[in-house]
């Protein structure tokens, strides 16, 4: 006898892991992506500056903003940038779906967005008055006089404006001036470099090497330097690095309460996003210090060695993600024990303003020359990259967090890729946590009916395809579950999406008591499975949004995608089991699992709903682009000493887009680069600027000439001379 499940679930960012008490709320931190990017995305929308009567596009911040470099800033909501209009110079707002507002006036903003707004001055005017534009509203303020003879820059933090200059400070709301402090800064070392900085509890000025960190409150200035301009924390204080020799400059911390700290002399990275017990850490020379400026531990990391640490994009409870001058490193950081070094094997450019790396808390995605890449904060290894959308040609010049959204500004285009994951977890959450209460030493016991398995997300890995899955007990005691040779079977109505055994014998799972908790969800246990090659037949990008529910039989919400999940547990096995503790490795599949409904017709749909998911990227980012083409089958055909069906042809192309992270199917019916009907084409997504360098990547990547050639990809061009062979 062998417990049977068959559950109707719901899946994409339903429920979430109950963290770890370190690990404080579950959900995005700011500035991180709120949904994942497992697999490569596609364009959702791009902002030209012609669409906005705009000759160009630069940076918010003033010095950047003189020599036209790209950039922008954002507050989660909206993205700012700097653009030419009809000769004045303005801003330009756009939110998450891409759409674009320029306010009517010229002028010059800070180089923040609090709320969906920011503080603004006349651009090339005498004009004193500080205006507040709204990019949701899309009005900009009458402004407010704040007269000073002095030049002066406006910073923002939501309550306030504040117009700074280096004799004077001013705090400025809409009722007026509130108070206004002369200042005293350093000699100015010399440079024309500017900039204006606030949050809740700080503001700062800089000017040509000499600044200042006082008060946003009363305008009490805290400290006085000259180094670099100051850069704020996640935690809303601010760090800065006074004059040093070389990159041995004492690293001073001004935390929100004014109190100064100098944690230490070095190169300073500071977290773009961190967990919120870690959020006001920095790291100074490679040496992690905490928020009184204790250090915790060291990544023997030096600045005499070409791993001079230069930023943080991530401090997790888990793992610290480094960026050195080598490239990217991951340390434990409970221990300070290297994780990982980059193993992308494609080096790093960063860019010119905003962050220069964004995370959705598990991946990290940074500009490489001319590519966008993301690697696993947990592994290291490369998990996918795509053609920069902004050409070969031009700098990125920031990645912005907007909410779901990855937003790349350059100067000649803003563009949008949308998540192709579930809800994004706070960084350093991971898989295998138990519910919050149900104690993690407590053993729970078999069963008699049967678990709810909850698929919550879907990603691959160079390995396969991991399913993140929540299991509820039935039982009011809870479950465990304990036996070898357990299959699950994941599926739609298109088909099958993955099938495997598991080996829950060696990997025990235990199951807490399915008592309700506070946001009416039912206590489980979350854990990656990983399907491997031969056992999965879809890929994330082609799995749509689920039904919103609670994860009980039936159908779910109203809305969204229904998936079935069918587990056969055999009776074998020992009846006790704990939760399992938190573990970043998913469980791999032992056997091949059930085969039933595996035929030639399921991957006739799975090949179909590929090329169809595929299609939008293609047009968006290959077409009329020279790629590497890595396959071509057909139903019958006899190649490489067999005879290919539908399942052979997807397997392949499943094999090629776990060895390449992102490789695009294409039917060749559908495209009129191809002569011959009724052929399933997989092309890499790397574009090339001519035939001599695709094949060059197909050489490099150990392909004959029979198994890799160069393919123009066009909506609209011929077959004659859209394939060059080596």
């Amino acid at each position: 006898m062998s417990v049977v499940c068959v559950v109707v679930l719901v899946a994409g960012g339903i429920y979430w892991w109950h963290s770890r008490p370190s690990d404080g709320d579950s959900g995005p931190v700011p500035g991180q992506l709120t949904a994942e990017f497992p697999t490569a995305p596609s364009v959702a929308w791009t902002v030209r500056p012609s669409d906005v009567g705009a000759s160009t596009f630069f940076s918010t911040n003033f010095t950047a903003s003189q020599y036209g470099s790209p950039g922008g800033a954002t507050d989660g909501r909206f993205v700012l940038t700097g653009a030419e209009v009809n000769g004045r110079s303005t801003v330009v707002g756009i939110d998450a779906a891409g759409r674009a507002w320029v306010p009517d006036q010229s002028l010059a903003c800070a180089d923040q967005v609090v709320a969906g707004r920011t503080a603004c001055r006349v651009s090339q005017s005498d004009d004193s008055r500080v205006f507040i534009a709204d990019l949701a509203g899309r009005t900009v303020s009458a402004g407010v006089p704040a007269s000073d003879k002095h030049f002066g820059m406006v910073a923002y933090n939501g309550e306030a404006a504040f117009r700074t200059s280096d004799t004077s400070i001013m705090r400025v709301t809409a009722s007026g001036v509130e108070w206004s402090r002369p200042v005293t800064m350093p000699e100015s070392p010399g440079g024309d470099f500017h900039a204006a900085l606030a949050t809740r509890s700080l503001v700062s000025f800089y000017y040509g090497g000499a600044a200042y960190v006082a008060s946003a409150g009363d305008g009490t200035v805290l400290h006085t330097y000259t180094g670099n301009r100051a850069r704020i924390l996640p935690n809303g204080g601010m760090v800065v690095a006074d004059s040093g020799s070389g990159t041995n400059a004492p690293i001073t911390v001004i935390a929100p309460a004014g109190e100064v700290l100098h944690p230490g002399r070095g190169t300073v990275g500071v977290p773009t996003v961190a967990s919120p017990g870690l959020a006001g850490a920095v790291i100074v020379d490679g040496v992690l210090h905490d928020a009184a400026g204790s250090a915790l531990w060291s990544a023997s990391v030096s600045a005499s060695t070409n791993n001079r640490v230069v930023e943080a994009p991530l401090v997790s409870t888990r793992v610290t993600v480094l960026e050195s001058d080598s490239g990217y490193l991951g340390i434990d950081t409970a221990t300070g024990r290297e994780l990982w070094r980059d193993q992308s094997g494609i080096g790093r450019v960063g860019s010119s303003g905003g962050t220069s790396a964004l995370t959705d808390g598990r991946y990290l995605i940074f500009p490489s020359g001319t590519e966008l890449v993301a690697i696993d904060t947990t592994t290291g290894r490369r998990a996918w990259s795509i053609p920069s959308p902004l050409g070969s040609g031009e700098q990125v010049g920031a990645l912005l967090a907007v909410g779901d959204t990855l937003v790349v500004v350059g100067k000649n285009a803003v563009v949008g890729y949308k998540a192709t994951g579930g809800a994004a977890r706070a960084p350093g959450t991971s898989t295998g946590t138990p519910a919050e209460g149900s104690g993690s030493d407590e053993y729970y016991t078999r069963c008699g009916s049967k678990p709810v398995f909850t698929p919550q997300k879907f990603r691959t890995e160079s390995d396969g395809l991991v399913v993140t899955m929540k299991i509820t007990a039935t039982c009011p005691g809870g479950d465990a579950l304990t036996s070898a040779g357990t299959a699950v079977t994941i599926s739609d109505s298109a088909g099958v999406i993955a099938s495997g055994t598991f080996d829950f014998a060696t990997n025990a799972i235990g199951v807490p008591k399915p008592e309700e908790g506070d946001d009416g969800q039912k206590a489980g246990t979350t854990v990656d499975l990983l399907f491997r090659h031969g056992q999965f037949f879809r890929t994330p990008d082609t799995l749509p949004p689920a039904h919103t529910g609670n994860g009980s039989s039936g159908a779910g919400g109203p809305g969204g995608h229904q998936y079935l999940v069918d587990c056969v547990q055999p009776d074998s096995g020992t009846g006790r089991a704990r939760v399992p503790a938190p573990s970043a490795p998913p469980i791999g599949s032992t056997g091949p699992g059930p085969q039933s409904g595996l035929n030639p017709q399921s991957g006739l749909s799975a090949l179909r709903i590929q090329a169809d998911s595929d299609k939008a990227f293609i047009l968006g980012s290959l077409n009329d682009h020279w790629v590497a083409q890595l396959s071509s089958k057909r139903v019958g055909l006899v190649a490489d000493g067999r005879t290919w069906d539908e399942k052979a042809i997807l397997d392949e192309f499943l094999a090629l887009r776990l060895r390449f992270a992102d490789v695009r199917l294409l039917y060749s019916d559908e495209w009129p680069v191809f002569n011959y009907k009724g052929w399933w084409v997989t092309v890499a997504a790397a574009t090339f600027p001519g035939p001599d360098e695709a094949n060059r990547w197909c050489a490099a990547n150990g392909f004959d000439r029979d198994h890799c050639f160069a393919k123009l990809v066009s909506s609209t061009a011929g077959s004659e001379g859209s394939t060059r062979y080596r």
